[in-house]
């Protein structure tokens, strides 16, 4: 770290082109009457907070935070130039190579000193550690050095010490990047490169780097103030806006400017055309400059050909057969991490143009994900019988059961979920896009980092198997989860709270403990909670005046959600899970909200399959240990109802929770078979399995069997869109009668339980699925069992 301290910080200026930012929104994607923020969401009816006005708090997420800030502290940023250097013909210090993997000067070379900076932008907001600031400071000042190189060969300035590396002539000025520029311009025509591996022809998903680093410096300057990234990022769209209009234009085949067809084309290439987000960061720099090209460049990454106006219209075609596929040469399965943050890019686009067909596309396409291709962890993605072998595209609709593969469940790809759930919920306050963010936050991305140390290892997960009996591989130097990993448990606090536009409502929307410093309104709210480790927190509010604190109610609340405010309990509200309990008041300092919502364990069925399950704690999914004993491709299984009381709550008798870890993570052991259980989050490589089979042969009532088998009825199961080979659709796995009877719970009473189980025996004698007399057995059994399903006391 000596070699940092040589490097002198240049003085910051204010952040500026606020006033220019706020000048150009237009359209309803913006509020109107109030001036607009900086950044992603700047412009959005609800907003969000630096992130260095939240301080997260001690417990699970600051535990892996710090791992990783522990990782961005000793790691050698000198890496990250090597191959810049290269390019721009300036010398490397003796002994340093790029950090490998995918950084390796191979196609993709250059994505990971983006997310490396964006990280580092994180850690030094979230405490201001000089450390991390000093660190970027000098990567900016040395990006900006190889810009400027490069640029500068365009008027035959070539350094006498560069390589061969360094001889080539940039087409237009601003071009930075660890490659070549023609790896770039060969996307698109008269070449139209395809992605491979030769760093003569072949290309690799060339915008997708461009997308990292701009979005490393935007962030640099928005976290810490640092006006060369934005002097750099400035440079780097004017560059981009030539290349995607003039061109490829010193190419002796080139025939003009790229039109809309070429650009469709482009963006349809598997992986070669793969562009991240990169259409996000275009509105946020015409935003900052007020030019309206960039704006542009922006649309130019629009998918017109295969995706866009299917989004439009609410056309999921994110699989489809082979004889319906749309455009020229996108594939039968779109690639999941490919796509997803396109739309983020989308709703940018809406936000500074008030196009609403860009944010009906973003939101249609997120409901397309969610929940029809969600898993129980928040990720998506996996194989299924008779598809192409490829665990990172999107599975068909509704297959969930059948897309469990060893691999899938790409961390990328929650990541932009993530994203793209919150800039929904911006525009729209839908509670449902918090709960899903919170699933894929304590889930996927919590249990994407290890819980261990490393100086030179980011330690992070790329796929995480859901199949039973498997373990996560955590490293990732150099790869795409690798990169975006670091970014994730730098920002912890980004959506814990958010704002109005008009500061007039404060939602609290995450239990995670943190301080809000709320300058501008004059208030400070610390939050207190172990949670997911425990099911309460506790608000200290300090400042004075009016304020609307919309507290969310989690969807999994199943025992209430108990508010008091000074010790006194709230009425008059009635609660709804999944839903925002508003707290409309004068605050005075000392004020104190405790919140408690008792956990529930609770059962999700797959969409598909729904014998196929997954055991929910809260947000959080609890895996079994251990590999199940029928080998290869076997569940474990389970058979829960017989513990079941009229409160129809597992963790009384069915899934018990039995102690803790040293950290404080609950464990639970099952009932039936002694499985023990554990959060999903928890870092290690112990074999797990996310989901079990439902083992339930006959309708039982606690002890009683009433002799009769307990049989499916597979009206209601999803028709798939594509079909899956070897698996009948709908299928004939549908929910059992006791499926449907304790879906019901909790009861009141014993009458209405019998009653339940009546109704729903009757349903199925309707459907010829069972007799007159079956029912009638059924129905008497459940009213025996009065003594077998009371509650205990």
């Amino acid at each position: 770290m000596a070699w940092l301290s040589e490097i002198s910080s240049s003085p910051r200026r204010l952040l500026r082109a606020f006033a220019v930012g706020a000048a150009v929104i237009v359209g309803s994607g913006a509020v109107t009457g109030v001036l607009a923020d900086l950044g992603p969401g700047g412009t959005a009816p609800v907003r969000p907070f630096r992130l260095d006005q939240v301080r997260l708090g001690d417990g699970l997420l600051q535990e892996k935070r710090d791992r990783i800030k522990g990782f961005l502290r000793d790691y050698d940023a000198r890496k990250f130039l090597v191959l810049f250097n290269n390019q721009a013909g300036r010398t490397n210090p003796v002994g340093v190579s790029p950090p490998g993997g995918w950084e390796d000067g191979g196609l993709l070379s250059g994505h990971w000193t983006g997310h490396f900076m964006t990280a580092l932008s994180q850690a030094y907001a979230d405490q201001g550690e000089e450390v991390f600031k000093t660190k970027l400071d000098w990567m900016v000042n040395e990006l900006a050095a190889c810009q400027e190189a490069i640029t500068a060969r365009m008027d035959g300035e070539l350094n006498s010490s560069s390589t061969s590396a360094a001889s080539w002539i940039p087409t237009h000025p601003g071009y930075l990047g660890a490659l070549p520029e023609d790896t770039v311009l060969r996307l698109g025509p008269p070449r139209w490169a395809v992605y491979g591996s030769s760093l003569d022809n072949n290309t690799w998903a060339p915008w997708y780097t461009q997308h990292k680093i701009m979005r490393g410096l935007l962030d640099a300057y928005y976290n810490t103030n640092n006006t060369q990234a934005y002097d750099v990022v400035v440079k780097m769209a004017d560059w981009a806006y030539l290349a995607l209009t003039i061109g490829d234009k010193n190419h002796p085949g080139y025939t003009g400017n790229l039109t809309r067809e070429d650009l469709n084309y482009m963006w349809d290439l598997y992986i070669g055309g793969e562009f991240g987000g990169a259409n996000e960061v275009f509105p946020e720099i015409y935003q900052l400059t007020g030019d309206a090209k960039h704006l542009e460049t922006a649309k130019a990454f629009d998918n017109r050909e295969s995706l866009f106006g299917a989004a439009v219209e609410d056309r999921d075609i994110l699989v489809v057969p082979k004889d319906k596929i749309p455009g020229r040469r996108r594939p039968e399965r779109l690639h999941a991490n490919t796509h997803v943050p396109q739309f983020i890019g989308y709703l940018r686009v809406y936000e500074f143009s008030g196009e609403q067909e860009y944010f009906e596309a973003a939101k249609n396409f997120y409901r397309w994900v969610v929940p029809h291709r969600g898993f129980a962890n928040g990720g998506t993605s996996g194989n299924y019988p008779g598809s192409t072998n490829n665990v990172e595209l999107f599975q068909n609709r509704d297959n969930i059961a059948n897309a469990i593969a060893q691999d899938g469940s790409e961390t990328c790809t929650t990541y932009n979920l993530l994203k793209l759930a919150r800039n929904l919920f911006l525009h729209e306050h839908n509670a449902t896009y918090m709960d899903n963010y919170e699933r894929g936050l304590f889930n996927q991305i919590a249990a994407s980092r290890a819980d261990s140390d490393s100086e030179d290892d980011p330690l992070l997960t790329y796929f995480q198997p859901l199949s039973p009996g498997s373990n996560r591989d955590y490293g990732n130097t150099g790869t795409c989860c690798g990169g975006t990993g670091q970014e994730s448990h730098t920002k912890y606090q980004e959506t814990v709270y958010l704002r109005s536009a008009d500061d007039s409502t404060l939602y609290v929307n995450l239990f995670i403990p943190s301080t809000l410093n709320w300058k501008d309104k004059g208030f400070v709210i610390e939050q207190e909670t172990a949670f997911p480790r425990e099911d309460t927190a506790k608000f200290t509010i300090t400042g004075e005046g009016p304020l609307d604190i919309k507290l969310r109610v989690p969807a999994w609340v199943r025992k209430g959600f108990q508010v008091t405010i000074n010790g006194e309990a709230l009425s008059g509200e009635e609660v709804q899970p999944g839903t925002y309990l508003t707290l409309s008041r004068t605050w005075q300092t000392g004020d104190v909200i405790e919140v408690q919502m008792p956990f529930s364990i609770r059962i999700e069925r797959a969409l598909d399959r729904p014998d196929t399950q997954a055991i929910m704690w809260g947000p959080v999914l609890l895996q079994l240990l251990g590999s199940p004993s029928g080998g290869s491709g076997s569940y474990w299984e389970l058979s829960l109802y017989q513990y079941l009381k009229l409160d129809g709550d597992y963790s009384s008798a069915a899934i018990t929770q039995t102690g803790a870890t040293a950290s404080g993570d609950p464990l639970f052991t099952t009932t039936d078979g002694k499985l023990t259980a554990r959060p999903y989050y928890v870092g290690d490589a112990q074999a797990v399995s996310s989901y079990f089979r439902r083992a339930e042969p006959s309708v039982v009532f606690g002890a009683l069997d009433a002799g009769v088998a307990n049989r499916k009825r597979d009206d209601g199961l999803p028709r798939y869109d594509v079909p899956v080979a070897g698996v009948p659709s709908p299928g004939a796995d549908g929910p059992t009668f006791l499926d449907l009877v304790w879906d019901q719970a909790p009861f009141a009473t014993h009458d209405a339980f019998v009653d339940a189980v009546a109704s729903t025996a009757d349903a199925f004698v309707a459907a010829g699925v069972y007799t007159a007399d079956e029912r009638d057995v059924i129905v008497a059994k459940a009213a025996e069992a009065e003594e077998e399903l009371a509650p205990d006391s």
